[in-house]
């Protein structure tokens, strides 16, 4: 009935010699004592594994843990010999009925599975609703018996949603389904007709909602008509509880929403109070204040008003303006912003680029760009929109300063750069908002230091780290010229800013690597080679665990030799955990020796790897399995 090898590792050492005959009463076997304490055995006869031994247990809650296995792998079989469904089904039926599983045997969710089927619904109906398997075999008998009853019922399946409700509830919907006179026969099938909604999609609705079989049937078809020439079928099955308002409430919402901002109406917004359809998004946006909602219905409008508009103005796909929208947090100078950028020529791709100049006032962004107009050397407003994140008077301060200044060929700062670095000017402009220091440096050190960093370093790595710039010409210059004769031509801004002593660390790390490695060799093909494995089993070793390629050679050199050459390990030792690589050369020696100290050399390199709570248990637990082991050795010998 179980398959007790498969899990009593996890249940054994929760068991103990006392509670055993409690657990048999349970339901486990006499014979699986005997199994139990013959793998005890055997484990403690394994050098390098932990034993596991029967322990003293005094919590009764462990026992009602280890009886809900046992009770949910027979509920499993029992499921597997009934409905032909996969292991997630099974899980998700168990699951759904684990709470009555608590005072009821297995044999009773089956029994309940076996009298549906007897009475024609289907397994997919059964694993649709596993909840009605809880139901007592005598109700759900009587609730069987009331639903074949429903009025031109087709398929018995179309109404099981309906045995989740109460037997009085049911008895009272079936009859009134037998005194209505409906097309279709009765409700269901008669939204089935309307709405074109599958028969089970709308059972499930009605289930939940059935005070809509309250409604008066005339009431009940009106305000469904109208319902359908306003909103989704679909969403109008998902909430089936708006065909219950009055139809001149229903009417006049309706209308209301039709001539609101909102592009698409939803079932749940004829409920809302009237108060929060009375607002008019126009004067909140005329009042030039960020807009504060009392209610999830107006900020809705709000923000499905700006994204249409949004979208019109830019020519934008819904999620732009969506992004766009989010980074502004719904200001509400958002639309009059973008249409004053495009009316200076600004194209919709810087827009969506730099959303958060359009949370400045009109008036604002207006004095910004206005500013930057009167820029010396100025080839395009585009190029410059990023500076507008800045403040008026910070704009107004930097623009000035640069026209103070002479560049070659009529230029300024911003472009210089870029045409030295061979860089758009508008990531320039970006980075240089970020770093306004960049416009203080006095102008024969921006040059100068400008030269030394784009002929010895990559573009994109000096643009993200312009701290180096702050630094004089003659340190940059020094500080390349040393790094350079290490580390070739892989020279970083951040180099030239560090202090003297991570400087000369790195250096002299990137020598010992280089003499390792040498000049095109990298650190998986030293470790294939130091190990002993082609080129694909090593690429296959550092898929898993790829963080290994971050580790210092030198640092991985160390750790082989001390496994390889002291402890004794093999290549495939590590090649099945090369996490360790990743470990600290004392940590692996300090836990190394103190197994060796308590008698453990681990087959696995795992658990040098672990966590120092993880790793402490391990060593607990092996202190306590060695001395469970001689005292059962000592007792063997009396």
């Amino acid at each position: 009935m179980f398959k007790f090898a498969s899990f009593h590792t996890r249940c054994f050492p929760i068991l103990s010699e006392s509670r055993l005959i409690r657990v048999v009463s349970c339901g486990l076997r006499h014979r699986r004592v005997a199994e139990i304490h013959s793998h005890s055995a055997d484990q403690c006869n394994r050098g390098d594994d932990l034993p596991i031994g029967v322990e003293s247990m005094t919590d009764p809650t462990k026992v009602q843990r280890a009886t809900a296995l046992w009770k949910k792998e027979e509920l499993m079989g029992r499921i597997n010999a009934l409905l032909k469904c996969n292991p997630e089904d099974s899980e998700r039926v168990y699951l759904v009925n684990k709470k009555t599983l608590k005072t009821v045997p297995p044999k009773h969710i089956t029994n309940n599975i076996q009298l549906l089927l007897d009475q024609g619904i289907t397994e997919s109906s059964i694993l649709n609703h596993p909840k009605i398997l809880s139901i007592s075999q005598d109700e759900l008998k009587k609730k069987l018996d009331c639903l074949v009853k429903f009025k031109d019922l087709q398929d018995i399946n179309h109404v099981v949603p309906f045995l989740n409700i109460s037997l009085d509830v049911l008895e009272k919907v079936v009859e009134k389904s037998q005194n209505e006179m409906i097309e279709h026969g009765n409700r269901i099938y008669y939204l089935n007709a309307q709405t074109g909604v599958d028969v089970e999609t709308i059972s499930r609705y009605f289930a939940t909602s059935i005070r809509v079989y309250k409604i008066a049937l005339e009431k009940f078809k009106l305000n469904l008509a109208y319902c359908l020439k306003h909103l989704e079928p679909s969403d109008i099955v998902r909430h089936l509880s708006v065909l219950a308002y009055a139809s001149s409430s229903i009417v006049e919402r309706l209308q209301m929403l039709k001539n609101s901002p909102l592009q698409k109406i939803k079932p749940w917004m004829v409920r809302v109070p009237n108060l929060a359809l009375e607002k008019s998004f126009e004067k909140v946006i005329e009042k030039g204040a960020d807009p504060t909602f009392k209610d999830p219905l107006t900020e809705v409008w709000f923000e499905n008003h700006v994204l249409k508009r949004l979208e019109c103005l830019l020519d934008c796909s819904e999620k732009e303006a969506k992004s766009c929208y989010d980074a502004c947090k719904g200001a509400v100078s958002l639309l009059e912003n973008v249409e004053q950028l495009l009316e200076r020529q600004i194209k919709k791709e810087t827009i969506l680029q730099n959303p958060a100049v359009l949370v400045a006032k009109k008036q604002e962004l207006a004095t910004k760009v206005n500013k930057l107009a009167e820029l010396v050397g100025l080839r395009d407003m585009n190029d410059l929109i990023p500076l507008c994140t800045l403040k008026p008077y910070q704009v107004i301060k930097i623009v000035n300063s640069m026209n103070n200044e002479s560049f070659p060929n009529n230029s300024n700062r911003i472009y210089y750069f870029a045409d030295k670095a061979r860089l758009q000017p508008a990531e320039i402009a970006r980075q240089f908002a970020r770093r306004t220091f960049m416009f203080r440096i006095p102008k024969e050190s921006f040059i100068e230091n400008l030269d030394h960093f784009v002929d010895n370093m990559d573009s994109e790595d000096v643009l993200a780290d312009l701290w180096a710039f702050k630094y004089s010409p003659a340190v940059v210059a020094e500080r390349i010229a040393r790094a350079k004769r290490v580390r070739g031509k892989k020279v970083m801004p951040w180099m030239v800013r560090c202090p003297d002593t991570v400087l000369e660390k790195s250096l002299q790390l990137t020598k010992e690597n280089g003499e390792l490695l040498g000049e095109n060799e990298t650190i998986v093909e030293y470790f294939g080679k130091r190990l002993g494995f082609n080129r694909d089993i090593t690429n296959s070793i550092f898929l898993k665990t790829p963080s290994v390629r971050n580790v210092r050679v030198t640092k991985v050199k160390k750790v082989i030799d001390y496994l390889l050459e002291e402890l004794d390990y093999t290549p495939h030792d590590i090649a099945i955990n090369p996490r360790i690589l990743m470990h600290s050369l004392h940590t692996i020696k300090k836990r190394m020796e103190q197994l060796r100290q308590i008698g453990c050399r681990p087959r696995s390199l795992i658990i040098v790897c672990r966590s120092q709570r993880q790793y402490d248990l391990f060593v607990k637990e092996w202190e306590d399995a060695k001395e469970r082991r001689n005292r059962a050795l000592a007792a063997g010998g009396s």
